[in-house]
């Protein structure tokens, strides 16, 4: 695994301490995940240990199912983790995302994203597995059916940590982003796209 050495001098131990800094890396260093999806493609930094990754998605699909009078909702599969304990430490995520390429959205759907070790089922919220790693965050109302999405891992402050500590040394975990949309009458299950990056940072804690 590359990493860069950096030496600086400690005048409490009369020596120098070494510090090992994340570099980017690819698919062929142990422990780095792999991006899922031909429309999908990563950029990795790390150093064994911590890691920051960074998606880029290309008009990835989103397939909508119809929950009547309660919601419409959403996910794609886009991050394989290796298998370990996993500290996930936030993610930001920054694009856009559009419905309505089949079935039938208003104009000026809203609603909210989050990501999770499991793709959206039902329900009005994205909860539990659904959004383990980013709790939903809202979507502001679209335009022409184009929302912009600028969300950011927000911990309710003093009660909980923004980090989620995740099981996956018997299964490896998945990450899925995922979409809700608030309900309206017009709207049916249908087909939409999210371009745009997410990135999120993230550590290897063990394997057993």
């Amino acid at each position: 695994m590359p990493r860069i050495d950096h030496q600086l001098w400690n005048p409490d131990i009369k020596g120098t301490a070494t510090f090992h800094y994340p570099v980017r890396c690819d698919d062929s260093n142990a422990g780095v995940g792999a991006k899922y999806g031909a429309t999908v493609s990563a950029v990795e930094y790390g150093n064994g240990v911590v890691f920051r990754t960074v998606l880029t998605c290309t008009a990835t699909p989103i397939t909508i199912a119809d929950d009547a009078s309660v919601a419409q909702y959403g996910g794609v599969k886009i991050y394989d983790f290796p298998t370990g304990l996993l500290l996930a430490k936030g993610a930001v995520i920054d694009g856009a995302v559009t419905l309505g390429v089949t079935g039938t959205i208003t104009a000026t759907w809203a609603g909210g994203v989050a990501l999770g070790t499991a793709t959206a089922t039902t329900g009005a919220t994205l909860t539990g597995t659904e959004a383990n790693i980013m709790p939903e965050v809202d979507v502001a109302a679209a335009t022409a059916k184009v929302a912009t999405v600028d969300a950011v891992s927000v911990a309710t402050a003093l009660t909980e940590s923004g980090a989620r500590w995740l099981d996956g040394t018997g299964t490896a975990i998945d990450l899925y982003l995922n979409l809700v949309v608030d309900d309206s009458a017009t709207h049916t299950a249908g087909t939409g796209t999210f371009t745009g990056t997410v990135s999120f940072n993230w550590e290897l804690i063990g394997t057993l």
